[in-house]
């Protein structure tokens, strides 16, 4: 039995754990290219000091309808030379992503139209002037106290910028004054000299005339530092809730409980009444298989109504995605069960007594029942594609197998808040830039960074034609026409907007009967799965019964065994006694005879009574022939005695044998009547239940195998979940007030507007509702902070970790405290999290404060590795680089032919994946052969090498000379050597266009690094090695020394893998050589494959 302990870990050491990510990401800042990128790349709204007079100083008009703010940026770190720097004290090494020609703003100050500065929230600093010159000095301990200093540098720099004229009225900054804060600034964090630059551009930043809003400072600093002095507050107040505590090793796992080994366990797991009742409508054939079915089963027993983490580790191609969707569906079901126990949905909705104004309208803030919180579902990564895609996959109508008619949720309303965006809006900052999909319903939408909540916001809420907010004016009865002017004729003319043409809102009256029959029908649909989820349950134990009856059986044949051996014995026995009774009567009858023999010689009275010589020399001869028959009479009577005793056993024991075989043959009877029904049960369910016979299937059987659910039944629970998304539906139309309230208020919060204590407290409730209509929302773990910064812990129900591999241990906290239940799905076997930092700092900061650094800071560690290590179910297998210890494991894998698969599997998952693809396509295969090694020995001065480029430029001449539009990707470990892949590639116009019209857009897409490709797939994959030289040793010893980079290169391809370099240099270099294994070697001379 597991038990959850406190480990020995104090308050100290979390403190010190915590103050050593918050030292690594003080050092680590935000960065930009060029000043247009800070304002989402629009050039216009930047204005440098050289081309004029500041823009507050000379009449400057807005676009119509918008007031202007402008924002100083104080002055720019170099980050290139910053980083040089820190290379010079701590050395550098492979793994590190560089920041060449980046900047980072050192300090940012808000000023209105006027020049003046902002009363409020003015002043924003970043930690790298104060860090750098620490890391340097190696004063590494003071690392961790940058939230005190944050605002000591901040009170400084408003002490300069904030001046008053004699009259007390504000004085304009001037550029004097900003030199004089970036100097003061540059003194106070000893800045040395050439790393930072002077103040020489303003941002232009426009918002409605009227908006109480002020612009949102820009993000200088890391995205989590805020977020890790929350939590250190909350861990020294004791308020932090358990999945942090876990998350931060508080709190550990004794005996973690391995579905690997443990086959009761796995059983157990995937149990039908384990199993949710409903299930994405992905359609038939799309069933879980057995791990993901118990994977997600256990998520809903182990985190359903509790608080806590789970890991889910997921090799490449093995379904993490679809498993997702399977955890969506569940959650959706568990509001609705929520919803139906409401006879009126405007009931789960109790007025507050705050209110909040928005220009001429005001919105009542409603708190939501406890019932329908917990459910909600945030999607983070720090991958921005893991995001999009998620967000993009779960609305798309290829993620459904129903038509229109079949499923729809607000899909007009989804259509365009997937649809296309405008430029302004396509360039944001932080990355999450979603392309147009075409979608079935509103499941999901991308938040996150400032652009992307603002284009949410403007489709799903302003959109006058399509909105939600719309649709729900509609539903109450307001007037909705939207007025267009023609602009040749003037004439005004009023038409129904597009989403009541297209959702069809019902009035209030429909909306009360269409809940009455929506809750009635859900009921009726759930009732019914419930029933036959149960049966299979009866089926599952009769199962167990029948293997414990296989057991007892066994046993009872054994102990029949026994007693026939017994009796048997005993047969022996009687037939020997009486062999021995035989004798000893023999030896009776001799010992008899003689004494009767000479006791008819016996004197007569009178000689003896005379005690005559015969007399007397009878009875001396009296006692020896009388001995022997004493003796032979005792013998013949413990004979005879010994024979009854045995004869009496024998018959005992063949009666109880006989009772024994006819009680047996009745419980022969009945198994055999349960193995009938079992069989029965066996060839209905189609090779479905699971039990001691499935396992011994096999490994690969069995896990290949979908767990006790038909099709049949599949098909229903997917008809459950459209049953539950109708009830939402339902539910909406009938609390469509309290719902537009609430919405309002959570639109205006998210303008940024001041809010108060009470209003905090129910900011919980007004993002519960959001979720009640959007069931999943997804961010970047970097956007965390900024749009869910007021939320209190363990407000939202769950939060759903992505390609959890790849993000730092740090990034992950802030999204964590504000979950009630995590799960991390992700593979650290893959693409580890990327550092900027020197190898050497990252130690000698974990050195200062006592923490280890391959347990708790990247690469070795990342999110999913700490969650693996926290969830209480954990596996271990052996693999090559060691023992792995990972969460719930996914096993089956579907993308990958052969080597590739094998490859993959070899170096990372120690034989434990199993194949399950289609056939292989051959088109690629008949121009360049089979996937193979080929082998090119040129020189080299840097890890490129212009004959392997030379190989790459025939491979693909070849290629697209014989197949349209190839879908392949060309990749190498080092970024040098994509660097001159890519120009030389460029010198070649003539074959990119064969590629594509677009050449930059298909370079930028097909050619990159391998960090730059996990989550993508492609048919073909040429792996471009470089690094051949004797000299680069370490540079193919980093690539090759552990799993990640191999492991996520070959598991790009689906059908075709050519690894182009120096077999010589690299085939025994660390795992390499079980890709040299597996490929054949073709020689490459001039360019030319042979």
């Amino acid at each position: 039995m597991l038990s959850s302990t406190v480990t020995g870990k104090t308050k100290a050491e979390l403190a010190a754990t915590l103050s050593t990510w918050s030292a690594l990401e003080a050092l680590s800042p935000a960065t930009y290219d060029a000043p247009h990128d800070l304002v989402y790349g629009d050039r216009s709204r930047v204005i440098r000091f050289e081309d004029g007079p500041l823009p507050w100083t000379i009449p400057t008009k807005p676009p119509q309808g918008k007031q202007i703010f402008y924002s100083v940026v104080l002055g720019s770190m170099l980050m290139d030379t910053a980083t040089k720097a820190l290379i010079k004290v701590f050395g550098d090494d492979e793994a590190r992503v560089s920041l060449s020609k980046k900047r980072a703003v050192a300090a940012e100050i808000l000023l209105d139209k006027d020049g003046v500065v902002l009363a409020e929230k003015a002043i924003t600093v970043s930690s790298f002037p104060w860090a750098l010159p620490l890391a340097l000095q190696l004063k590494l301990k003071e690392l961790g106290n940058w939230p005190t200093v944050e605002e000591e540098l901040q009170s400084g720099l408003d002490a300069i910028v904030h001046r008053i004229d004699s009259d007390s009225k504000p004085i304009p900054l001037d550029i004097s004054t900003m030199e004089w804060a970036n100097q003061w600034l540059v003194e106070k964090c000893q800045v040395p000299n050439g790393l930072i630059e002077r103040p020489t551009f303003v941002l232009c930043h426009y918002y409605p005339i009227g908006s109480k809003t002020q612009p949102e400072a820009l993000l200088l600093n890391s995205f989590f530092l805020h977020d890790l002095a929350r939590v250190a507050r909350h861990v020294k107040n004791e308020t932090a809730p358990t999945s942090v505590l876990r998350y931060l090793g508080a709190i550990t796992e004794n005996n973690p409980l391995d579905v690997l080994k443990d086959k009761v366990l796995l059983e157990e797991a995937v149990a039908p009444t384990k199993t949710p009742a409903a299930k994405w409508p992905a359609g038939e054939g799309r069933s879980l298989v057995m791990l993901q079915q118990a994977a997600v089963n256990l998520v809903g027993q182990e985190l359903n109504g509790k608080e806590g983490l789970l890991a889910v580790n997921g090799p490449p191609g093995t379904g993490k995605t679809t498993l997702l969707r399977d955890v969506v569906a569940m959650c959706v079901l568990e509001r609705a069960i929520a919803m139906s126990a409401f006879d009126d949905p405007k009931d789960a909705f109790t007025k507050t007594e705050e209110r909040v104004e928005a220009g001429k309208t005001s919105f009542d803030i409603y708190r939501l029942d406890d019932s329908l919180k917990g459910h909600e579902m945030l999607v983070a990564s720090s991958n921005n594609k893991a995001v999009e895609n998620v967000s993009k996959e779960l609305p798309a109508e290829g993620a459904v197998s129903y038509s229109r008619d079949q499923l729809s949720y607000f899909k007009s309303i989804s259509d365009l808040v997937h649809g296309p965006r405008k430029q302004e809006q396509e360039e944001a900052q932080e990355g999450i830039t979603p392309e147009p999909v075409k979608t079935w319903g509103l499941i999901a939408a991308v938040l996150g960074n400032k652009g992307n909540r603002s284009a949410f916001w403007k489709a799903f809420w302003w959109n006058e034609d399509r909105s939600f907010r719309t649709y729900l004016k509609t539903v109450l009865g307001h007037s909705v026409l939207v007025e267009h002017r023609d602009p040749v004729t003037d004439i005004v003319e009023k038409r129904t907007p597009e989403v009541v043409l297209r959702e069809h809102p019902p009035s209030s009256q429909q909306a009360k009967e269409n809940w009455r029959k929506e809750r009635i029908r859900f009921l009726a649909v759930k009732a019914e799965i419930d029933a036959e989820l149960q049966a299979l349950e009866e089926v599952r134990c009769l199962c167990l019964v029948f293997e414990e009856s296989r057991c007892k059986l066994a046993s009872r044949e054994k102990e029949l065994e026994i007693l026939q051996t017994e009796h048997d014995e005993l047969a022996v026995r009687v037939e020997t006694l009486r062999k021995e009774r035989d004798q000893a009567s023999a030896r009776y009858k001799q010992a008899s005879t003689a004494w009767n023999r000479h006791k008819s010689s016996r004197p007569g009275l009178f000689a003896r009574l005379a005690r005559t010589d015969d007399a007397r020399a009878w009875k001396e001869e009296a006692d020896v022939w009388r001995r022997p028959l004493d003796v032979a009479t005792r013998q013949l009577a413990v004979s005879e005695d010994g024979l009854k005793k045995a004869e009496r056993a024998r018959s005992f024991a063949s009666a109880k044998a006989q009772v024994f075989e006819t009680d047996l043959e009745r419980e022969r009877g009945q198994f055999a009547t349960q193995s009938q029904i079992i069989s029965e049960h066996r060839i209905r369910l189609g090779g479905r239940i699971v039990d001691e016979e499935k396992f011994q299937e096999g490994h690969v059987s069995w896990n290949q195998s979908t767990p006790w659910v038909t099709e049949a039944l599949n098909a229903k629970r997917e008809s459950l979940f459209i049953a539950a998304l109708d009830l939402h539906h339902a539910f909406i139309d009938a609390a469509a007030s309290k719902i537009l309230h609430n919405l309002g208020a959570l639109q205006v919060s998210s303008t940024g507007m001041q809010k108060n204590e009470e209003w905090r407290k129910l900011l919980g409730d007004l993002w519960s509702t959001l979720f009640l209509v959007v069931p999943v929302l997804s961010t970047t773990f970097a956007s965390v902070e900024r749009m869910l910064g007021d939320l209190p812990p363990s407000t939202l129900g769950w939060l759903l970790i992505d390609e959890a591999g790849q993000a730092t241990p740090q990034s992950a906290v802030g999204a964590i405290l504000r979950a009630k239940r995590t799960i991390a799905v992700g593979d650290p076997l893959q693409i580890q999290p990327v550092v900027s930092l020197p190898e050497r700092l990252n130690a000698d900061i974990c050195d200062f404060f006592k923490v280890k650094e391959l347990d708790w800071t990247a690469p070795a560690a990342s999110t999913q590795t700490l969650v693996d290590r926290a969830s209480r179910y954990q596996s271990s297998f052996e693999a090559v680089a060691g023992e792995r210890r990972v969460g719930l494991p996914l096993l089956v894998h579907r993308r990958c032919q052969n080597p590739m698969f094998t490859i993959s599997n070899k170096i990372a998952y120690a034989g434990q994946m199993v194949q399950v693809v289609g056939s292989r396509k051959l088109d690629v295969e008949d121009v360049l052969g089979p996937s193979t090694w080929i082998d090119v020995e040129g020189t080299a001065d840097s890890k490129w090498s212009p004959a392997e480029g030379k190989a790459v430029i025939d491979l693909l001449t070849r290629l697209v000379s014989t197949i349209e539009n190839p879908d392949v990707f060309v990749i190498s470990p080092f970024r040098i050597v994509v660097h001159e892949m890519t120009r030389f590639l460029q010198g070649r116009p003539d074959l990119m266009r064969r590629f594509s019209h677009d050449c930059t857009q298909w370079l930028k897409d097909r050619v990159g690094t391998i960090h730059t490709f996990q989550g993508r797939e492609a048919d073909t994959v040429i792996l471009l090695l470089g690094a051949p030289a004797e000299s680069q040793n370490g540079a193919r010893e980093w690539a090759a020394r552990t799993p990640n980079i191999l492991n996520v290169a070959v598991s790009r391809a689906r059908q075709n893998l050519y690894v182009v370099g120096s077999w010589r240099a690299w085939s025994s270099v660390g795992l390499a050589c079980h890709m040299s294994n597996e490929l054949p070697n073709r020689i490459d001379i001039d360019g030319l494959a042979l």
